[in-house]
């Protein structure tokens, strides 16, 4: 798109007490139409003042709202480009969101939602899985059994192991909202991590599900995945009570 084509997108908005808010709100409503595509360039400060009819502290606070959003970014010698956003920054949307009023996760409500999420997954895994989606959770597999020691890089290929079942079932939607919640899961497993024999039950339940995914048995890989959760989240807890320092 030309810079003439942008500039005619814009158009003056009426004076009220959330000007930012207003410009933030139309400027979002033309990248959500795709009227301003990824890699677009808006126009300088003051020509978009100009354009809205509003003052350049105003343009700057819209600018810095979806900036926050993941919306546009500065780039050195190029100004204020148009992005999309990237699943890195929801889950640090999701992780902020859970930890609103205090400084620890909601870790309930994080299991409610894998509950919901990955049960489902599973099975449509199991429907839908190709024969590249298997030889990627087969590898998984045989990785995660190399580095059983290891915590930090357990817990990263543990949640690619859950991400690669979410690309199996080839809906995009799946792999953005469970990776959306990545950076938390990583902690979980992290948590966990301390409770003897947490490697070896992910490796086993991991595997179990495999085999039922390979098969293409829908209802059996969502049991087996409840299973998994159920003694997942029973790990989590132990691990939390063994890190608690002793009063």
């Amino acid at each position: 798109m030309s810079s003439d084509q942008i500039e005619q997108l814009f158009n003056a908005v009426n004076r009220e007490p959330t000007l930012a808010n207003r410009v933030s709100e139309e400027l979002e409503h033309l990248i959500v139409e795709n009227r301003l595509a990824p890699g677009d360039k808006l126009p300088s400060e003051r020509e978009l003042a100009r354009q809205f009819g509003v003052s350049r502290t105003v343009i700057r606070e819209a600018v810095r709202a979806l900036m926050a959003k993941s919306l546009l970014e500065v780039q050195s010698g190029s100004g204020t480009v148009v992005r999309v956003p990237t699943t890195e920054s929801v889950s640090k949307s999701v992780t902020m969101l859970l930890r609103r009023g205090g400084l620890s996760v909601d870790y309930d409500k994080v299991n409610e939602i894998r509950r919901l999420l990955e049960t489902e997954i599973a099975g449509l895994a199991a429907a839908r899985r190709t024969s590249e989606d298997l030889e990627k959770l087969e590898a998984n597999l045989e990785h995660l059994l190399q580095i059983q020691g290891d915590r930090e890089l357990f817990a990263k290929n543990d949640v690619a192991f859950h991400i690669a079942l979410a690309e199996a079932t080839h809906n995009e939607l799946f792999v953005v909202l469970l990776d959306s919640l990545s950076d938390v899961m990583l902690k979980v497993r992290e948590t966990g991590f301390s409770t003897p024999g947490a490697a070896a039950h992910a490796i086993d339940y991991h595997r179990r599900i495999y085999e039922q995914v390979k098969a293409g048995n829908v209802e059996e890989a969502r049991r087996v995945m409840s299973q998994h959760l159920d003694r997942s989240e029973q790990i989590f807890r132990t691990g939390q009570s063994l890190q608690k320092p002793v009063e």
